[in-house]
């Protein structure tokens, strides 16, 4: 790989970062024209971002407060230059920090929260999601949610076109670190027999069901049930219902015992 391909990819990383920060894609993007360019006027950076100058100047605007970017203004100019890389890294542990207290402070609460939440448990209910945004959320909410055990039907080959390594690696990991295990149902492909073998490690037993019925996948966990779908749009939703997820636990129990 050539240096300019490793470049690149940092530079990416580098965009992401600052989307998760918060910016704009069309301040992540001034960002890196700055960064590429050095010290420059900001109609400088708008033309070599192919951006309008109204939109530049809040896109500067976004990344100063950030603290990511500085001016300098002059009596003839005003200058913008990109931090060091630093910076975003500085502003992402300050940010971790600040999430991680939130995040204590409600698990620390958790019970009592529980405790006065409602949830209409006769009433069943539907949601959608789209994008590989909704489908983390389905997968966060399956985390949530499940009582001990998952049942997964999966075709690991079509999964992987929309599921990373690290999005796998991330799921796996957090599963285990609430105990929870799962009983998978694969189709039958390199990927899932691959999967298979790697059962002993991570709480998971898998069985493998002949040809592919199963082109994308399907979650029960306690009361709910998700489905996932890879086809031309990346969709899923999440149906809570004790009936429904009862429906399918049994016949997920059916073919288990089958195979």
């Amino acid at each position: 790989m050539s240096r300019n391909l490793y470049r690149d990819d940092e530079l990416k990383k580098l965009k992401e970062a600052l989307v998760a920060l918060g910016a704009t894609e069309n301040a992540a993007g001034f960002y890196l024209a700055c960064y590429r360019a050095g010290t420059s006027t900001v109609g400088d950076v708008a033309k070599a971002c192919k951006m309008d100058r109204s939109s530049a100047y809040l896109a500067c605007d976004q990344l100063v407060e950030l603290g990511v970017v500085e001016t300098n203004a002059t009596a003839t100019r005003k200058t913008v230059t990109a931090k060091r890389p630093s910076a975003v890294l500085a502003r992402l542990r300050t940010d971790m920090r600040r999430l991680r207290r939130h995040h204590d402070d409600v698990e620390e609460s958790m019970q009592e929260l529980l405790a006065s939440y409602r949830e209409q448990e006769n009433k069943p209910t539907l949601r959608f999601f789209a994008g590989h945004d909704g489908l983390k959320q389905i997968v966060d909410d399956v985390l949530e949610h499940a009582e001990g055990e998952i049942l997964l039907f999966t075709n690991q080959r079509t999964e992987k076109k929309v599921f990373s390594a690290a999005d796998h690696q991330e799921f796996v990991r957090e599963r285990i670190r609430r105990g929870v295990s799962i009983r998978v149902l694969a189709s039958d492909t390199v990927e899932g027999r691959e999967m298979r073998d790697r059962d002993a490690t991570v709480r998971r037993e898998t069985r493998i069901v002949e040809g592919e019925p199963f082109t994308s996948e399907t979650y029960i966990y306690g009361d709910n049930v998700a489905m996932l779908s890879f086809d031309k749009d990346v969709v899923g939703f999440v149906v809570r219902s004790k009936e429904f997820a009862k429906a399918q636990r049994w016949t997920f129990e059916q073919l288990w015992k089958s195979h």
